[in-house]
């Protein structure tokens, strides 16, 4: 089948102005699709914003209990899971079977580097937060 065209000269002007009434149509309904569209996505970010602000709140005033500040001055026997390294770093270090501050001060970077997910950086993090200075020079 071949496909017709059409001039302009050749619609009548009862067919040119369906034309245009069904384009203004066309072009109304998809501002108000795209309007629709944009409350609904407003709505659902503006829900998402306050779960996780309500979730926020929630651990706020849920605080682990005997949490420590990693410093310099905490006891070689100070569990590790009592003090407040980032969960990634305490859940490697548990994983690794490294239970006190000291046991972490007692290890060297080539081993603590061999942990898997346990980084340069990591290392670096907890020798300076232990205060240790790292054994391979790394710094933050």
């Amino acid at each position: 089948m071949s496909k017709k065209t059409f001039s302009n000269s050749s619609i009548s002007a009862a067919g040119r102005e369906a034309n245009k009434h069904f384009k203004t149509t066309e072009a109304e309904n998809a501002l108000t699709d795209n309007e629709k569209a944009q409350e609904t996505f407003h709505k659902n970010r503006e829900r998402l914003k306050s779960e996780r602000l309500a979730r926020d709140a929630a651990k706020a005033n849920v605080s682990e209990p005997n949490m420590l500040d990693p410093t310099p001055e905490l006891p070689d026997d100070t569990p590790i899971s009592n003090v407040e390294f980032p969960a990634r770093i305490r859940n490697v270090l548990a994983a690794a079977g490294l239970k006190t501050v000291g046991e972490v001060r007692e290890a060297s970077d080539e081993i603590l580097l061999r942990f898997q997910d346990l980084g340069k950086a990591s290392v670096a993090h907890l020798r300076e937060a232990l205060g240790l200075p790292s054994c391979d020079g790394v710094r933050l």
